[in-house]
């Protein structure tokens, strides 16, 4: 049996953790992003990863990013992933495909904003100016509206030995649609990650019916609905691979990736 003190000190205790732990559990958690990798690693073609679809799926239900081999563009929205493949289909991504970049949030709207007419420059810019209080933290951006145009892209298959993301950027297919209906799902990183992501807007796009999609390019935006989060917790998963070990992450990407990503 206990003796009375250990009993007492006990009961300190377990008080304690309860005066102490019921604050924190009842302050708001600041929403979060997921991310598999670095983007510059993909930029010097590391296009293989461990992480599978159903894994990612439960970090988030919005995002973007693409399957192993670099095989097209995935775009994540309401829970669901889609592959907007090479030859201009897009399907779903099954649970057990991987994974060599992406990133997810379990989307939140903290701001509805109806929008107007804007060139994909101008678009991004009134976000900026409107809609971004800080520069310094992540963003997840949702766009659903009519596109008077858009311009997407998808990146083949590649086959080892891999290259770099540029020149897997090279043999692209890009498509132009008018007056198509959709979302794009995005990003906008902070200057500070520029080391881990586009420190930039990064958007994929899916159309209404799910079957036109890809990395968006360009764009004319008509009229839509822009929601907006802003993400504070970030979590980064490396992969443990001979491929990304060995990759020369300390070069500047910058260049490449301003040339890849933005067409």
């Amino acid at each position: 049996m206990k003796s009375p003190r250990i009993l007492h000190l006990v009961f300190v205790a377990c008080l304690s953790v309860s005066l102490f732990c019921a604050p924190a559990q009842a302050k708001k958690q600041a929403a979060s992003l997921y991310q598999v990798s670095t983007l510059q690693a993909l930029s010097l073609g590391v296009f293989d990863g461990p992480t599978t679809f159903g894994e990612l799926l439960k970090h988030g239900n919005f995002g973007l990013g693409t399957l192993n081999a670099l095989d097209g563009e995935v775009i994540i929205l309401d829970g669901k992933a889609w592959q907007a493949r090479f030859d201009g289909h897009v399907v779903n991504v099954p649970r057990e495909a991987q994974t060599p970049f992406a990133v997810v949030t379990q989307f939140k709207s903290e701001r509805k904003t109806v929008l107007g007419r804007a060139e994909y420059s101008d678009l991004q810019k009134n976000i900026t100016r409107d809609f971004v209080a800080t520069p310094n933290v992540i963003y997840a951006i949702k766009i659903r509206g009519l596109f008077s145009h858009l311009k997407v892209r998808s990146v083949p298959r590649q086959s080892l030995p891999y290259g770099t993301l540029s020149d897997a950027v090279k043999k692209q297919a890009t498509w132009e649609w008018k007056n198509i209906s959709g979302t794009m799902v995005g990003f906008r990183f902070p200057s500070f990650l520029a080391s881990v992501n586009l420190a930039d807007y990064h958007f994929h796009f899916i159309s209404d019916d799910k079957v036109r999609g890809g990395h968006v390019l360009g764009a004319t935006l008509e009229i839509g609905e822009l929601q907006i989060q802003s993400l504070r917790n970030f979590e980064l998963v490396l992969p443990e691979s001979p491929e990304f070990d060995k990759a020369d992450l300390a070069q500047d990407q910058k260049a490449a990736l301003d040339k890849a990503e933005k067409g």
